[in-house]
């Protein structure tokens, strides 16, 4: 199973590559502007999609995701056999953007979900979330990986870091901002063999 990752795309235009299984977006399709960046976005994609919105996207992205059959805010779906589970959005931020969520109406949201592969906007506290000396990541979302042990995890939302990290058995991996022409390519036949690549997107 070969899937392409992308997340914060903030109304930048890229190419998505389309040889692959299915294509995950985790949220930040735009600049807290209305829903035709998403739909343009989504139009160019020839795959399987699973979205969640971001902290930025106002709420009509999110109701185009549903319409469009996208949406796993909230919800679980099932790829291929893989349960994936999606949350969009972010904890509070000092900014006022359009999708944010209380810690603990995000922990009672995501609470009784289990799944294989989970899709946060938000990263887990503690993991890529540090700006200057803070931690500003989700403390809910890090105890549901605590509690539900995901083999994988996609996050984005804070743009200064990438990489991939161990929380205990679940595969936790910061996806690049697309808005700077970067996205990540996962390829796995199981999920206790996951290979994970940083890629360029044009």
């Amino acid at each position: 199973m070969r899937i392409l990752v992308v997340a914060d795309i903030h109304e930048t235009p890229v190419k998505l590559p389309q040889d692959v299984d299915a294509i995950f977006i985790a949220g930040d399709f735009t600049n807290a502007g209305g829903a035709e960046f998403a739909e343009k976005v989504l139009d160019s994609i020839k795959v399987k999609v699973f979205a969640v919105p971001g902290n930025m996207d106002r709420k009509e992205v999110l109701d185009l995701l549903e319409e469009r059959g996208v949406s796993i805010h909230g919800k679980l779906v099932d790829l291929e056999g893989f349960k994936v589970f999606g949350f969009g959005g972010s904890s509070v931020t000092p900014f006022n953007t359009p999708m944010e969520f209380d810690d603990e109406k995000i922990e009672e949201a995501i609470a009784g979900f289990k799944a294989d592969i989970a899709v946060f906007h938000d990263v887990p506290n503690g993991y890529f979330d540090w700006i200057g000396d803070k931690n500003v990541g989700s403390v809910a979302i890090r105890k549901w990986i605590e509690s539900v042990k995901p083999k994988l995890v996609f996050c984005a939302h804070i743009h200064e870091h990438k990489g991939v990290a161990k929380l205990e058995d679940t595969l936790i991996v910061k996806v690049p901002p697309a808005s700077k022409k970067e996205g990540v390519l996962v390829e796995f036949d199981d999920l206790e063999n996951v290979i994970v690549r940083f890629v360029e997107l044009h």
